[in-house]
C-alpha cells in the first residue's frame, strides 16, 4: 500500500494541469510511495491529451476516465481507486508549495489522526498572495466535534489530509453535481472523527479565479448554487435526524450551526447579487416547506452573525436593501 494518494479532477482544466502536477512531482517524497489519480471527468477540452503526457513522464499517474459526474463524483471516483494510506484532494487549479507533503505523513502517522488540517495561500491570477488562512491546535488532538468549537475548521477539503481506511469505513463520499459539495462533505466528515489535529504549516495556495461562481456575472450559476443550498440543507438536516445514541448537546448545536451558516451564505448569495425580495421571500418559503429554514441559532463568525441577527432575523428590511423589480 502507498503512502499517499493526491486526487485531482480534471473538467476544462488543461491550462493549469502542468503547475498543479509538477508541485506534486517535485515533494521530498519517495515516488513509489505516491499515487496522483487523475479523473477525467468528461472533460471537453485537452485535459485528457495533456494528463497522458504527465503520465508518460511519471509513472506513478493514474488516469481513470469517467461519465461526467461533477467535481464530487470525480473525488469519489479518486477514493474508490485509491491505494493510499492517506488522501489529499487537489483542485486543478491550486498547487502545493515546495516540499510540504512528507511532513504531514509523518504528523498524521505520529498521532494516529483521521483528519489533518493545514494552512492555505488564497493567490490571485498575478499570483499575489492575498490571505492566508491556517488554524493550529497546538499540538492537541480533538475530536471532530470539539475541534470545531475549538478551532473552528476552514470549510475546504483542500487543507485537509483524510485518513483513506476512516472514509471508507464511514462512508464518506461527496454528493456529486452540486456547488459546496465540501460543507455538506466535512459537516459528517468531522462528525465522524475522533482525531483531528491543525498545524500552522501553510502547504498549498489556492487560486481565486474571476470566474469562480461567486465573482462571475452569470445568474444561472447563482441560481443553481441557491439550489444547490437547499440540496445540501436538506441532507445535513436527514443526516443529523439519522443519528441515534445519547443526546449530546454539543452535537446539536454543531449541527444546528452548519445548518445556520448554510442559510447566511444562501440569504447573502442573494442579497449581494441583488435578488428581489420577491425571490428572496420565494426561496424562503422554500426552506420553510422543507423543514430546513433555521436562522435563530447563533454562529461564531461575527460578520455573518450580523448579518444573521440584523437581516435574517428582520426579513422585510430587505425590502428596502434589494431591487424593486419583481416585488409583487
Amino acid at each position: 500500500m502507498k503512502d499517499l494518494s493526491v486526487i485531482i479532477p480534471m473538467y476544462n482544466v488543461s491550462k493549469y494541469l502542468n503547475k498543479c502536477v509538477d508541485s506534486v512531482c517535485i515533494q521530498n517524497f519517495d515516488s513509489e510511495a505516491i499515487e496522483i489519480i487523475m479523473v477525467n471527468d468528461e472533460s471537453p477540452d485537452n485535459s485528457l491529451q495533456v494528463a497522458e503526457e504527465l503520465a508518460k513522464k511519471h509513472p506513478f499517474i493514474k488516469i481513470i476516465s469517467q461519465q461526467n459526474k461533477g467535481l464530487g463524483g470525480a473525488r469519489n471516483t479518486g477514493i474508490n481507486n485509491a491505494q493510499g494510506r492517506y488522501l489529499l484532494f487537489l483542485d486543478a487549479d491550486d498547487w502545493f508549495l515546495p516540499n510540504r507533503i512528507k511532513e504531514l505523513i509523518k504528523i498524521a502517522d505520529k498521532d494516529q489522526l483521521d483528519i489533518l488540517e493545514f494552512g492555505a495561500q488564497i493567490v490571485a491570477e498575478d499570483d499575489t498572495v492575498i490571505n492566508t488562512l491556517s488554524a493550529d491546535s497546538l499540538g492537541e488532538v480533538y475530536d471532530g466535534v470539539n475541534y470545531y468549537w475549538n478551532i473552528a475548521y476552514g470549510g475546504s477539503a483542500c487543507n485537509k489530509l483524510y485518513a483513506l481506511d476512516f472514509l471508507k469505513n464511514n462512508q464518506l463520499f461527496f454528493l456529486e453535481k452540486i456547488y459546496g459539495e465540501d460543507f455538506e462533505f466535512n459537516t459528517r466528515a468531522f462528525y465522524f472523527a475522533k482525531r483531528v489535529k491543525a498545524i500552522n504549516n501553510v502547504c498549498t495556495a489556492f487560486l481565486q479565479s474571476s470566474d469562480s461562481i461567486t465573482r462571475n456575472n452569470d445568474k444561472s450559476k447563482k441560481d443553481k448554487y441557491l439550489n444547490d443550498f437547499h440540496i445540501i440543507l436538506k441532507n445535513i438536516n436527514t443526516f443529523h435526524n439519522k443519528i441515534t445514541g445519547v443526546p449530546n448537546n454539543q452535537v446539536d448545536s454543531f449541527f444546528k450551526e452548519r445548518l445556520t451558516l448554510v442559510n447566511i451564505n444562501a440569504f447573502y448569495l442573494m442579497y449581494s447579487n441583488k435578488y428581489s425580495f420577491k425571490e428572496m421571500n420565494n426561496f424562503k418559503s422554500k426552506l420553510k416547506g422543507s423543514g430546513v429554514y433555521s436562522v435563530n441559532y447563533p454562529v461564531m463568525n461575527k460578520r455573518k452573525d450580523w448579518f444573521r441577527k440584523v437581516l435574517l432575523k428582520n426579513f422585510n428590511l430587505f425590502r428596502f436593501t434589494q431591487p424593486i423589480k419583481n416585488l409583487y
